[in-house]
């Protein structure tokens, strides 16, 4: 074979290889010392937990993680079995981080096919190489998938090796090695996928490569790319009642036979049909399994007739890829074997199973089918946007908003001199970042809340920042950034070459070579926030709410992060197991329910009352359980199934912590993480207690709604604050809104002791909150106002300037933390300072105007400064977002929700 022009010479680059081990050892060391040392908030602590027992996480389940993570559990690296999983991301995305290293030296090198590979251009290979893949590491996004047991950082180590045999494969094109390389990318392909879906990104970019022939034209390779880029353009041509799936579909197929016309004498058919049929996986299982008999029966039948042995690699693509998607035969042979967390019960029946790979939990319809009904604004999925604008995130990623300018330009020209420079290089990049960015905004279709759907409840705000998602863009733009940096020495080296410049070459090129340096402005922008070595605010939360509950309870939760570390730790440090953690959101499922009954939850109905099954009701499919069950405090017999009920739509797990409550007849303690709900008929909420930073049930309504003495104790002797005091540790919003639980309920606390005459331990108590725990707001004002009221003013004063002072430094370390700006900003106003506390109240409230703190807090400031114009602009912003035109005072100042107009309706 003929390697000469090939991208990979013979020999071994000592270089080269160092500095691979450079970039490999430096982005290890800083995950080493930045990762988590024991759980983390949301998916995280499912995860550990999972892993650990080997469980079944959410859907998909992503079972190659849970497996490799139960290989690093039992590995005797650290004590703590958290850090051991949390570990797996270190590693996995510094050998991610030396991939992507090595992907660009592929890439750069080809500019210099056909010349000596020296001197200059060695350097300015290894130095646009090693500074790509530092801003590959160093993004915002990436780093934080890297210090925490999350399934990204596996996810983009596979992506990477796809990307860097893909670069390979161009190199051995023709040759029997193309086709094993081949085969080799096409099983990675479904192993990810039995990682995370995003994994398959990549997938398009390779089959470019490989269904385009050897001596495949110019044109071809730009109609292929091409082809993907008009498929993003027909999907937002179609959204949105202008056609729809069904003219998407109709688009695509023209396009195709397009595309097949002009190209198919380049195309290499068995490789198409291979890919084609193991890519229906990212439409549906059942695709994916039909569509693989299907192009195997095909290829077979061609290969017969036509006696091409092309087609052998066509058919170990489609057996390749069914033994990559059997990993996924983990999750309902696991779930035979009933571990505590099996979510969705798999071992029920295969249509289950394939539900659960589906996703069918999120909605019944497919994400390809959702693509086409908008759940937000173009500006809101495309620009900014507190939890899912995708312009937010990236202006973000690579240093302050004030130099992105800067670096996109760089980036920008990267790709462009990358497709001028070695087109079949660069343009299938190129189109690769539009995928990762254009293509995944449209089709995870993210909801901002404006087109909120009370009836279904679909498009309810994202409940999280979403920009782990787009963590592939974020780390192959850093890449293309060292495409940008030697590119632009590429360009000096070039133009310098003549005589009358030569002298100025080196002088030019050693200027240039110190952007190398510029990573270190993600390194160390991005150091604080995602430095996680001191953060133990999960486990001590998870300790405090287990702790808070007296023996042998039952403890109702409300979302992920009072749940998922409430898992963790129960699984893994083996702690306070005596009680059943009920997460609400998953009581409205019915496999969940008989989990719970397993359990050892007293619930009355039997499993056939529980489990749905499918039923004809007047030509329609509708899913209730076999048998009736009595609801016994709504005195009637029904299914348990979503009903109406005097004029609201009864929840299963309204029903269902009635029937729990009733079932128990007191003879186990019951806690909630948050006030039961309000329309029960036993007026569960009449029957709480407060009780440290729980909600203690009552056999009968309480004098007072507080435990003073239970409660007292809890903050003083039992509760943890390691590290909330720490202006050292990073607090996104979410820790702070979690955190909330402590502030509000000590302020309980301290009022309770206020009225019941023991102002002097109220004041001591609330001393001591803040010393523990000095971000919340409150705190500092009722201490000032007890101390006014003790007629000792100068202590008063002393707490407010306390009060600003710890405040503007929590804003300033945490400048993205909307609670910090507008607590600041009451803290600002109530010293004081109108306009200063207003602006940062307003400046809360618009980075995020679905935030009813963020709004009440702002309209309480503006009512008392008479300021009606801005109570009403606030209030119109807060009513745009649908699911808060109920809202009392919205009613009371726009009138009935029917009346309320909106800037955004007219795009629904």
């Amino acid at each position: 074979m003929d390697i000469k022009g090939n991208l990979l010479k013979p020999g071994f680059d000592k270089i080269n290889v160092a500095v691979g081990a450079f970039v490999f050892l430096f982005t290890f060391i800083i995950f080493r010392i930045t990762v988590a040392p024991t759980l983390s908030f949301w998916d995280c602590g499912e995860f550990i937990a999972c892993s650990y027992i080997l469980g079944i996480p959410h859907p998909p389940g992503s079972p190659l993680f849970i497996l490799i993570g139960r290989f690093f559990s039992v590995l005797p690296i650290a004590s703590d079995i958290c850090f051991r999983i949390n570990f797996i991301s270190v590693i996995s995305s510094a050998i991610t981080t030396l991939f992507g290293y090595l992907i660009l030296v592929r890439v750069i090198k080809t500019w210099y096919q056909d010349q000596e590979f020296s001197g200059w251009k060695k350097a300015i290979t290894f130095i646009g190489s090693a500074t790509g893949a530092f801003f590959m590491a160093f993004s915002s996004t990436n780093w934080g998938n890297s210090v925490e047991a999350e399934v990204y950082s596996i996810s983009m180590l596979i992506m990477a090796l796809m990307f860097w045999l893909t670069l390979k494969f161009y190199d051995f094109r023709g040759t029997p090695k193309a086709s094993r390389i081949i085969i080799l990318v096409s099983y990675l392909a479904m192993l990810g996928v039995c990682v995370h879906l995003t994994t398959y990104l990549i997938m398009p970019i390779s089959a470019i490569y490989f269904i385009l022939k050897k001596d495949a034209p110019a044109r071809a390779w730009w109609l292929l790319c091409g082809f993907f880029f008009a498929e993003l353009v027909a999907i937002m041509l179609t959204a949105d009642g202008r056609g729809g799936y069904p003219a998407f579909i109709a688009i695509t197929v023209i396009l195709l036979a397009v595309v097949a016309i002009m190209t198919y004498k380049h195309i290499n058919w068995p490789v198409l049909f291979g890919i084609g049929a193991m890519s229906m996986i990212m439409v549906g299982f059942y695709q994916f399994f039909y569509g693989l008999i299907g192009a195997t029966i095909l290829m077979l039948v061609i290969a017969y007739y036509a006696r091409q042995s092309d087609w052998k690699t066509g058919l170990m693509i489609l057996l390749i890829a069914a033994a990559g998607f059997s990993v996924y035969a983990f999750v309902p042979i696991r779930s035979t074997q009933d571990p505590r967390i099996d979510e969705n019960n798999t071992k029920r029946s295969f249509s289950i199973f394939v539900d659960f790979v589906d996703r069918k939990q999120y909605g019944r319809e497919s994400m390809v089918e959702r693509m086409f009904h908008r759940r937000g604004t173009w500006a809101h999925q495309f620009g900014r946007h507190n939890n899912m604008g995708f312009w937010s995130y990236f202006e973000e990623q690579y240093s302050s908003p004030k130099v992105f300018p800067l670096l996109l330009l760089l980036g920008l020209f990267g790709i462009y001199y990358a497709i001028q420079k070695k087109m079949e290089i660069g343009l299938p990049f190129f189109t690769f970042l539009l995928l990762a960015s254009v293509g995944l905004i449209l089709y995870m279709n993210f909801a901002d809340g404006i087109k909120y759907d009370p009836v279904t409840g679909d498009a309810y705000q994202e409940v999280r920042n979403r920009d782990y998602f787009f963590t592939p863009f974020f780390m192959y733009f850093g890449l293309v950034l060292g495409l940008g940096v030697a590119g632009l020495m590429e360009t000096v080296r070039v133009k310098t070459m003549e005589v009358k410049w030569s002298k100025f070459q080196k002088p030019a090129l050693v200027v240039l070579s110190l952007l190398a340096l510029t990573p270190t402005m993600a390194l160390s922008d991005n150091y604080f926030p995602n430095d996680r070595s001191r953060n133990y605010y999960p486990y001590w939360y998870a300790y405090d709410l287990l702790n808070n509950c007296r023996p042998n309870s039952i403890l109702f939760t409300s979302g992920d992060n009072d749940t998922f570390p409430l898992w963790c730790v129960q699984e893994v440090y083996k702690m306070r197991t005596d009680v059943n953690v009920v997460n609400l959101s998953l009581f409205n499922t019915d496999w969940y329910v008989a989990q719970m009954k397993e359990q050892g939850v007293p619930i009355s109905l039997n499993y056939d009352q529980i489990y749905w099954e499918n039923y004809d009701y007047d030509g329609q499919i509708i899913q209730r359980p076999k048998d009736p069950f009595y609801d016994r405090a709504r005195k009637r017999r029904t299914y348990l199934v979503p009903m109406p009920f005097e004029g609201r739509i009864v929840k299963l797990q309204d029903m269902m912590v009635d029937d729990v409550v009733l079932t128990n007849n007191w003879q186990r303690p019951i806690y909630f993480t948050s006030d039961p709900y309000a329309e029960s008929p036993l007026k569960l909420r009449d029957l709480t207690v407060s009780d440290g930073i729980v909600y203690r049930l009552e056999k009968e309504p309480p004098a007072r709604r507080i435990d003073l003495d239970d409660s007292y104790k809890m903050f003083t002797q039992v509760f943890h604050y390691d590290g909330l005091n720490d202006y050292g540790i990073y607090r996104d919003e979410n820790a702070s809104g979690v955190m909330l639980a402590f502030g509000f309920n000590a302020l309980r606390v301290a009022d309770e002791l206020q009225r019941t005459d023991q102002a002097e331990k109220a004041r001591d108590f609330l001393r001591f909150i803040i010393d523990k725990y000095p971000e919340f707001f409150q705190s500092y004002s009722t201490l000032a106002q007890m101390y006014k009221k003790a007629g000792d003013t100068a202590a008063a004063d002393d707490v407010l300037k306390e009060m600003v002072k710890n405040l503007s430094e929590l804003h300033r370390v945490n400048p993205s933390n909307l609670f910090y700006t507008q607590d600041l900003g009451l803290a600002k106003y109530y010293t004081g300072d109108v306009e200063g506390g207003l602006a940062l109240l307003w400046e809360a409230f618009d980075a995020d105007p679905n935030s009813g703190y963020a709004y009440r807090k702002l309209v309480q400031v503006l009512y008392e400064t008479k300021r009606t114009s801005e109570i009403m602009k606030a209030t119109q912003m807060f009513a745009d977002y649908k699911i808060n035109r109920k809202d009392p005072l919205v009613q009371q100042l726009l009138g009935p929700t029917e009346s309320i107009p909106s800037g955004s309706d007219a795009g629904q």
